[in-house]
């Protein structure tokens, strides 16, 4: 794999999908960091917050901040259905109506800050998927190491990743991802998890069906706020990752079209159960 030189970050366009649910006290520091990132780098870039059904304030709190800082900001709600599926209908809505190089999921709480992308080991493959993988150390940003439980449920759903679906990836759950946009819709158009272990399906069929390099990119984590990880969340995932290496077993992911034509227009889920929102 050939790696670009830093200089051409500046290249790259990026859409970013802050999923949100009941973020009002958190997310007017995550919109601040990316308005002072996107001004210092020179760039305008779009940002999707994608509103998880939320009951406070949370949309108004975000259009009005984007007003004052001239962010070119985007809510798209949806009905309260959880993290998984929000982003995977706000990337395929993104995908169809911006013309980004990538699409970013980025959490909206600002634990992991979106100044870590001028670290990313950026590839000249432009099928190239990036994951953030959090670490103690990264870039001169010490983070925050995470509690007992949370530790023992990262081991746990690492040692299923790698033995029931062949990833070897440490750290998949990390809410710092970027997605080549033209790629996106028949990558998420196929996501069928709606918890925790989405992002696991989205790397077996993008990397163990589909063959596409994924690059882990070191960020720090510093937690703001109660984490919503319960262990009554691990104990479904565990199930549902079950669900995901049956369907990976059985075939039923396709491999994806990586040509240039690949068409945005295919922005749909093609699950005839699923709602787009």
């Amino acid at each position: 794999m050939t790696i670009a030189s830093p200089a051409t970050r500046a290249d790259r366009s990026i859409g970013l999908i802050l999923p949100a649910y009941n973020e009002a006290s958190r997310i007017d520091r995550t919109l601040r960091s990316i308005s002072a990132y996107e001004r210092e780098r020179g760039v305008d870039w779009p940002v999707i917050v994608a509103n998880d059904g939320s009951s406070d304030d949370t949309c108004s709190v975000s259009e009005s901040l984007a007003a004052e800082l001239g962010l070119r900001l985007e809510v798209v709600s949806y009905p309260h259905r959880g993290k998984a599926l929000t982003v995977r209908d706000a990337m395929l809505h993104a995908a169809s109506r911006y013309d980004a190089d990538y699409l970013m999921m980025l959490d909206a709480d600002d634990e992991i800050t979106v100044d870590q992308l001028d670290h990313v080991a950026w590839s000249s493959d432009p099928r190239t998927i990036y994951i953030g993988r959090r670490v103690a150390e990264a870039n001169g940003k010490v983070g925050t190491r995470a509690t007992p439980v949370r530790r023992v449920m990262s081991a746990g759903m690492r040692l299923a990743s790698a033995v029931l679906l062949g990833l070897r990836f440490p750290d998949t759950q990390c809410g710092f991802k970027l997605f080549p946009r033209s790629l996106v819709p028949e990558l998420f158009g196929q996501q069928r998890s709606a918890g925790w272990v989405f992002d696991a399906e989205l790397l077996v069929i993008a990397n163990r069906v589909s063959r596409m390099p994924v690059v882990e990119v070191p960020v720090t984590w510093t937690p703001r706020g109660q984490s919503r990880v319960t262990t009554w969340a691990a104990l479904t995932s565990a199930l549902a990752i079950l669900d995901v290496a049956a369907r990976y077993r059985a075939g039923r992911y396709r491999q994806i079209e990586t040509r240039p034509s690949v068409a945005v227009a295919m922005a749909r889920v093609d699950d005839p159960g699923a709602s787009a929102g």
